[in-house]
């Protein structure tokens, strides 16, 4: 059997309200990590996965980006050129809540796109509003050399989330993706500071 790096992380979703009233919530979650290369593969090897098809977990491409069929990579690049990125990636990592027994929760998806070292030069964060709506921040440096797992990035907000904050506002990012850690932080500001963690 081939070697394949996509994997399954256990961990936890945390949302964190500073204000006008603080309110936090964790729970536990898997999220996959789908090397996009390999997903026709797994969907071979795995009984119990499917690639654009049924099975206990899925992964279908019109749930993602524009919600055509079109294969995620052909799709991806797209958006990536629409952003002024001319540049593709030697391999996508997408991180994300699979369909489980054909139910899909996913609020935001990221895409990890690293170069032929393994090293993340840019992450597209593809967002899913409550309104059946859609929207793609990339996050990366100007000159796209590799993001540090230990910095932060910002990004002006410009797409309507939730019915309880308004449209302005940054986001800070920070993401770590390695063999045993996948680890995403969006911080949101507005004009009177950290509002969420």
């Amino acid at each position: 059997m081939p070697v394949v790096s996509s994997r399954v992380y256990r961990g936890e979703i945390m949302h964190h309200r500073l204000q006008p009233v603080v309110h936090r919530f964790a729970y536990p979650a898997y999220v996959y990590a789908f090397e996009v290369s390999e997903l026709e593969q797994l969907s071979r090897q795995l009984r119990w996965f499917g690639y654009n098809r049924a099975g206990l977990v899925s992964l279908h491409s019109r749930d993602y980006l524009d919600g055509s069929q079109r294969p995620l990579l052909e799709k991806l690049h797209e958006v990536l050129r629409a952003h002024g990125n001319q540049t593709r990636c030697s391999r996508v990592v997408l991180v994300t809540g699979a369909r489980f027994l054909g139910y899909i929760f996913n609020p935001v998806s990221f895409w990890f796109c690293r170069d032929r070292t393994g090293a993340v030069r840019a992450v597209l964060c593809a967002v899913n509003n409550t309104f059946g709506e859609n929207h793609c921040y990339l996050v990366h440096h100007a000159d796209y050399r590799p993001l540090r797992p230990d910095e932060w990035l910002d990004g002006r907000k410009v797409f309507h989330v939730s019915p309880f904050l308004p449209v302005d506002g940054t986001y800070r990012f920070r993401f770590r993706l390695d063999d045993r850690h996948a680890h995403v932080d969006v911080n949101y500001h507005d004009a009177q500071g950290l509002m969420l963690a």
